[in-house]
């Protein structure tokens, strides 16, 4: 099942764009390769107007409207189904919200009520910092935003809050969380704008914007992110303190909410630039997607050399790095075919203990609620519900690796204060 009948959405569209081209496109003043490109881009803007149209309509913003059965749940905020039941009957916890047949459901802002009536929290302690972890690799293709988004909103799932900065101007996981930066972004009040040198904007936490998940909040990227690369690109005219602060200015501006989320997810550009380093520089922890197939494996063996290459730069120029973990997921692996399976053994033997135990899949899942401007955990199933839900346990367990990278760097989240979680846990 398609997530939209292109025909009936759509048909009308190319004849409107066409004849925007036909009507306009000549009045243009301007070379015949401009005039094309710039009609092309009016058609695409056109296109993507009425796909956001289709998908989200009659909303402007996306809506979320995600619900769990008793089991689900209890499984998110690390109880049983038993107990949810048993403090509604006590009255610790309101009555749940009941369907026509009687059964009872859940949505997210219902799970936040419980971790906050029976005192559930799995986050760090107040007076920690969050974890920064960037989804770095400088290859282009590999799932990257797609892998951030899909990680915030698993994250925010299981009761943590989570902070997303964009730093690709290319703004594709700011357009995952139906955030248009040409409509909504006070350009004043930007990431670009705060790590431009030349700017006053100094407040970064103007620049977060909410999302439709309650939990997770966003930096969104924008066209000025480009413009701020080259203003940090010419510090090195200046040389010394100038270079030092440029290569800073993210990790400034995160050190100014660091203790208001739990998890920090940076969304690199796919080059070493300015922006770039300034994402290594703020990072704590590092997740580098790899898919399986021999040219990104060959062109991760040049990123890894760069970065550490880089790293020594930073340290050089005042800018110490030390991530607390390094982690290689494998991107969009088909078991079936033989050279990714063979790819995935070499990745194995390579990358040994730094590589997550689990791939993730290809999965058509994934493209369909991507295409949908969603993470599969906010989509319905695209075909059989065996099929989405082996990916979505694919993803878990996958990513449930990473947040246990993650958990090991707050001390409040060791394995003694863990099992004594657990305990509390059966006990309620």
């Amino acid at each position: 099942m398609r997530w939209f009948d292109f025909d009936r959405h759509f048909g009308p569209l190319n004849t409107n764009c066409v004849e925007f081209s036909r009507r306009y496109g000549g009045l243009l003043e301007m070379s015949f390769t401009v005039n094309t490109l710039r009609t092309m881009t009016r058609s695409c803007e056109m296109m993507r107007d009425r796909v956001k149209s289709v998908v989200f309509k009659p909303e402007d913003r996306k809506v979320l409207d995600i619900t769990f059965g008793p089991t689900a749940a209890a499984e998110l905020v690390g109880r049983t189904p038993e107990a949810l039941a048993k403090a509604e009957k006590e009255g610790r916890l309101p009555q749940p919200k009941q369907l026509g047949n009687g059964r009872r459901f859940y949505n997210l802002e219902d799970l936040t009520l419980i971790r906050e009536a029976l005192h559930i929290n799995p986050g760090k302690s107040a007076d920690e910092d969050a974890v920064v972890v960037a989804v770095q690799n400088f290859k282009g293709g590999v799932g990257k935003s797609t892998i951030t988004k899909h990680f915030a909103d698993y994250l925010a799932l299981h009761g943590y809050s989570v902070l997303v900065i964009d730093c690709d101007p290319q703004a594709s996981t700011t357009t995952m969380f139906d955030i248009q930066p040409e409509t909504l972004i006070d350009e004043e009040k930007t990431l670009g704008n705060f790590l431009s040198p030349r700017s006053t904007f100094d407040d970064f936490r103007q620049s977060i914007q909410d999302t439709a998940w309650p939990t997770i909040k966003i930096v969104p990227s924008s066209l000025g992110l480009q413009d701020a690369e080259w203003d940090l690109t010419a510090t090195l005219r200046e040389g010394g303190q100038a270079v030092r602060e440029g290569l800073q200015r993210l990790r400034i501006g995160i050190e100014s909410v660091i203790k208001d989320f739990d998890v920090i997810v940076l969304d690199p550009p796919p080059a070493m630039g300015f922006l770039g380093l300034n994402v290594m520089a703020a990072a704590t922890g590092l997740l580098i997607p790899v898919p399986a197939r021999q040219l990104d494996y060959l062109s991760t063996i040049h990123f890894m050399e760069t970065i550490a290459d880089n790293i020594e730069i930073l340290e050089e120029n005042g800018t110490p790095v030390d991530y607390g973990f390094i982690r290689v997921v494998c991107s969009a692996y088909t078991p079936s075919k033989p050279g990714e399976a063979d790819m995935w053994k070499m990745m194995q033997a390579t990358y040994a203990n730094f590589l997550l135990s689990q791939p993730i899949l290809a999965s058509e899942e994934i493209k369909n609620a991507t295409q949908a401007f969603r993470s599969i955990y906010e989509s319905k199933p695209s075909a059989a519900h065996a099929t989405y839900q082996r990916c979505r346990d694919n993803l878990d367990a996958v990513f449930g690796e990473v947040l246990q990278q993650i958990r090991e760097q707050w001390p409040s989240q060791s394995i003694s204060k863990r099992a004594s979680d657990t305990v509390a846990s059966v006990a309620a």
